[in-house]
């Protein structure tokens, strides 16, 4: 084993000493657009256009539930008749991933178009399956900030690209799903089992939802700009063999005809009280709440801003102007948060308006950024004395999640990325209160006028706040307290619960060593 490793890192260093390769400089990328929703073609166009409530610019769907969420997406696709456009962070090759990429290669092969992007940082472990996929007639996939090289291994990337690191550092974290031009699901989950409740170990509580109406155009439209942009290649620029035969085979050996026909088991309705997606596309139904609604989404070319553009024009200044204009309430979940300067501004002034806040974020041992996490735990104090109730969601609660959320035995993280305005307003999609998504990363997302959805919205909050300990400042001294979930607070808890001391020490040693602005 010790040669082994020691083969493996001097590979590495011999792969540094040749030099970085470089992308290719002239690339074919044909131009594509987003088609219009056809309701003489299209079932789902026509359901879309008939289920939005009457008088609605737009119409929205929460998907707590990870099973449903799979499921729906399994039903939008294998619904569509005329496109798919789909782009995502993260996409594994695992049981969830497969299913997802069987239905849209199924969808290529009768004749739905299927554009997809990925963004080229997790793209490792479907490498070759998104090569074998990318010969499927109808089926389009690009990469967007790819890897140049030695593609096989996370390592072998990094060790061809040392030059190249400040590029690559800058990545597209958007999620989003686009049937017919006419149903798109936004939200926080990526492709994997994890996002879906079907991984043993450990679970995301997330959340989607479907959008229909004025919303879907401008969401396509976002979407057009990261396909045609120069930051997007062609996945067949990366692919060792151009030779259809080849990839044909090499698809059938990894991705079997049947694997996109995963049926699942489904609870009857979720938290929420609705039917799975998937019997209400059989039914002819969806059930919509109306929203005034508009779509935004950081430029494909945000690495190249300067600062004080890139501070204008973010998504993250757009989120925090909306919540800074909160009059009495403001509740936000983020698995990720380091508010930096400018959130702990908005939450002082909110403060000062005496503005309720609730905060609801990951506790050390249910995040799976530990990182993150120390950066956050510089504000706590600061965030608890600003006047916001702070929940942290336990890894694992006497309660367990599995009747909301999906997850089971397994552990529970948040990763859910909501704010809820006045009870009015509701902002969901893939940002993270932290400076990698306002400053590195491109994110996408809608905000919702609606207070039939907000109210939806703020009774999954409270579910998640049932998995979570209160964190309050004590009355004397500036210490925290945590008070256990569904506890009064002379239950509360002077140390931090599940933090041992060995996680205390990783902190003090870690702490100084990544900048905030990485975070």
């Amino acid at each position: 084993m010790a040669l082994r490793s020691f083969r493996l890192l001097a590979a590495l260093f011999m792969l540094a000493l040749v030099g970085c390769g470089s992308l290719p400089g002239d690339v074919h990328r044909p131009v594509s657009y987003s088609l219009l929703p056809s309701p003489d073609e299209s079932p789902i166009a026509r359901l879309a256009a008939d289920q939005l409530p009457a008088g609605a610019q737009s119409g929205f769907r929460l998907l707590p539930l990870g099973s449903y969420a799979l499921d729906a997406r399994l039903a939008l696709i294998r619904h569509a008749s005329r496109t798919l456009d789909l782009q995502y962070y993260i996409w594994d090759n695992d049981e969830s991933g497969r299913a997802v990429f069987g239905a849209l290669k199924d969808a290529a092969e009768r004749g739905v178009r299927v554009r997809l992007l990925l963004d080229d940082l997790n793209t490792t472990s479907v490498d070759k399956l998104l090569q074998a996929l990318s010969s499927v007639p109808n089926m389009e996939i690009r990469l967007f900030n790819p890897f140049c090289c030695a593609r096989a291994s996370l390592a072998g990337r990094i060790a061809t690209s040392l030059g190249e690191l400040p590029r690559l550092d800058r990545r597209m974290h958007n999620k989003l799903l686009i049937a017919d031009g006419a149903l798109a699901m936004i939200g926080g989950r990526n492709i994997s089992d994890e996002y879906f409740a079907r991984n043993p170990v450990a679970n995301f509580i997330d959340l989607d939802a479907i959008a229909a109406g004025r919303v879907v155009p401008q969401l396509a439209m976002h979407f057009d700009r990261y396909w045609n942009s120069d930051e997007s290649f062609p996945v067949s620029y990366f692919s060792s063999s151009r030779d259809p035969g080849v990839n044909s085979g090499l698809l059938q050996k990894l991705l079997p005809p049947s694997t996109g026909r995963m049926e699942l088991e489904l609870p009857e309705k979720d938290l929420l009280e609705l039917e799975p997606v998937s019997k209400e596309l059989q039914a002819n139904q969806l059930t919509l709440v109306a929203g005034l609604a508009y779509a935004v989404a950081d430029r494909p070319s945000k690495r190249f801003l300067p600062p004080e553009e890139l501070e204008s024009s973010s998504l993250m200044t757009g989120a925090l102007s909306q919540m800074l204009g909160a009059r009495t309430e403001l509740v936000v979940t983020s698995p990720y948060l380091v508010p930096g300067k400018p959130g702990m501004s908005v939450l002082q002034s909110l403060q000062q308006k005496g503005v309720r806040m609730t905060l609801v974020t990951n506790s050390l041992p249910a995040t799976d950024s530990a990182f993150v996490y120390f950066g956050y735990a510089r504000y706590r104090p600061r965030i608890a004395n600003a006047g916001v109730e702070i929940y942290e969601v336990s890894a694992s609660t006497p309660h367990g999640n599995k009747a909301v959320f999906g997850g089971g035995s397994s552990r529970g993280r948040l990763h859910a990325k909501l704010a809820v305005i006045d009870e009015e307003v509701v902002l969901l999609g893939s940002l993270n209160l932290d400076p990698r998504s306002a400053r590195r990363n491109t994110e996408l997302g809608v905000a919702v006028d609606s207070p039939e959805l907000a109210k939806q919205a703020l009774r999954i909050v409270e579910a998640m706040k049932a998995e979570a300990y209160r964190v309050r400042p004590e009355p004397e001294g500036g210490s925290l307290a945590w008070v256990p979930p569904n506890e009064e607070d002379d239950q509360a808890f002077n140390e931090e619960p599940g933090v041992s001391a060995l996680n205390a020490l990783q902190r003090l040693l870690l702490n100084p060593l990544v900048p905030e602005d990485l975070l």
